[in-house]
């Protein structure tokens, strides 16, 4: 009789707590979920014909998904600051994962204050921000969880060693720091509370070490590998800027292994094809994981609609262009995957339009009902929601103070510190082999683009800092 009650009471709360949601605050509940290091490795962006993410596949065909969307700086701590507190990497010199003493400190909130200042319940699981959370009053933190290692003298992890550290671990998935977050974060979502909730849930897979458990290596034999393609009867550095070249060979901060470059290490040493199986089964677990908390969310405690974002914090190559990881700002260093789901959206909807990571910020804002403030760069990807066509601005993305992409629709152009430039028709030339940037017939593309570079750009360390201390 007494647990009868209990039910009944705890019903009866509920029920409360639901009328006066919808009676009183329609505020939506938003979980943001950011993955680290995931490039377009994913089935509906169609990066590798092997991907295997039916999770987040799922995820973008009851959403919308932007097709065309890209990071701000192809590094951890400056694409999460940026993304996290609204305001490019070129505004405050936080251009590099080391800190530079000439950078501005960043004084305005993160998105996660932002809606805890607005009564928003807010917890922050896993990698969010990089370096560690910072502390807000009232919200809940659940800092990244580790990970079984693999048996002593076989991790081959090392934060300035070539990224061949993959491992099938002889573990389970209930061990993994990914599974206990997912577990976190689905225990957050369960509770019933009156205010809207705001929850920030960062995967670290497919970060390095790509050590998961061996199930997931299974799913990728060795003799089934394809590796990305290449152009045939030419060199693809042919074309490419001095300071191009040096920039994708030492990723600006990273010492040469002996003289020789990350990829050029792992073809001397026959590595390429158990990198990408490394690389491949931590996406799959790492999609699997993401679907646990997706299925939980389908249902709403609180009787709010919710709003679900995904993106990853930058791009990943694995080989293409003879360069790994990331520390660079081509296509597949800058292109992530970003999905939206929510009330209002066409299931299975895409856009086109580019956006960037920098609009992540005045978008949830947006959505939750409030006015963007003056001083958050972006803008709001709400319009496409329900237009998908609706234009939008170029995205910029940069590497280090001098070195800038600029990304249309149709078009990726870069310009180095030293000058230098490259220039790419996406509709021609997906994989950017051919520079086009000599070319007279597109001067005028060329100088449009140019304009677009920013011309404030907030002093800080520069590619070339980093050249000098890794000498080639």
């Amino acid at each position: 009789m007494t647990t009868f009650k209990t039910i009944v009471c705890a019903l009866i709360v509920m029920t409360c707590i639901t009328a006066k949601t919808i009676g009183e605050d329609r505020r939506p509940d938003i979980v943001f979920i950011i993955v680290d290091d995931l490039n377009d490795w994913v089935g509906c962006l169609s990066g590798h014909p092997d991907a295997r993410s039916p999770n987040i596949d799922q995820l973008a065909s009851t959403g919308m998904l932007f097709t065309q969307a890209y990071c701000n700086s192809p590094q951890c701590r400056p694409s999460r600051t940026s993304l996290n507190h609204g305001i490019y990497p070129f505004r405050t010199g936080t251009y590099f994962n080391a800190r530079s003493p000439q950078e501005t400190k960043i004084s305005t909130p993160s998105m996660q204050k932002f809606f805890a200042d607005k009564g928003f319940q807010v917890s922050i699981g896993g990698k969010v921000f990089h370096g560690g959370t910072p502390k807000i009053e009232g919200v809940a933190i659940q800092n990244r969880l580790a990970d079984p290692k693999p048996p002593k003298g076989k991790d081959n992890f090392g934060g300035l060693k070539p990224p061949n550290d993959g491992y099938p671990l002889d573990a389970t998935d209930e061990q993994m720091g990914d599974y206990k977050l997912s577990q976190w974060a689905i225990r957050q979502w369960n509770k019933v509370t009156d205010q809207p909730v705001f929850m920030s849930v960062g995967f670290y897979r497919p970060h390095r070490p790509l050590q998961v458990p061996k199930p997931w290596f299974d799913q990728f034999p060795l003799e089934s590998i394809k590796r990305p393609a290449e152009p045939k009867g030419m060199d693809d550095w042919d074309d490419l800027p001095e300071f191009a070249q040096r920039l994708a060979r030492t990723h600006a901060h990273k010492p040469l292994h002996m003289g020789l470059s990350d990829h050029e290490f792992i073809v001397a040493n026959k590595q390429w094809d158990m990198t990408i199986q490394a690389y491949q089964a931590s996406i799959a677990f790492v999609d699997h994981q993401i679907g646990r908390l997706l299925n939980a969310l389908k249902v709403n405690p609180r009787g709010r609609e919710t709003y679900i974002v995904l993106v990853s914090d930058h791009g990943w190559h694995l080989g293409e262009k003879k360069h790994w990881c990331k520390g660079a700002i081509w296509e597949q260093t800058t292109h992530i995957p970003f999905i939206v789901h929510g009330p209002g959206i066409t299931q299975g909807s895409r856009c086109t339009q580019p956006v960037s990571l920098i609009d992540i910020y005045p978008s949830l804002l947006e959505l939750a009902g409030y006015d963007i403030p003056a001083w958050v760069d972006g803008k709001s990807i709400k319009i496409q929601l329900t237009n998908p066509n609706a234009a939008r601005p170029p995205v910029i993305s940069s590497y280090g103070e001098g070195n800038t992409s600029i990304r249309t629709e149709h078009w990726r152009y870069i310009r180095y510190e030293d000058g230098s430039e490259e220039l790419y028709d996406h509709r021609i030339d997906p994989n950017e082999w051919k520079n086009q940037a000599a070319n007279h017939r597109h001067a005028r593309i060329r100088k449009q683009l140019a304009k677009l570079i920013p011309t404030d750009q907030q002093a800080g360390l520069k590619a070339q800092d980093w050249f000098e201390k890794f000498q080639d």
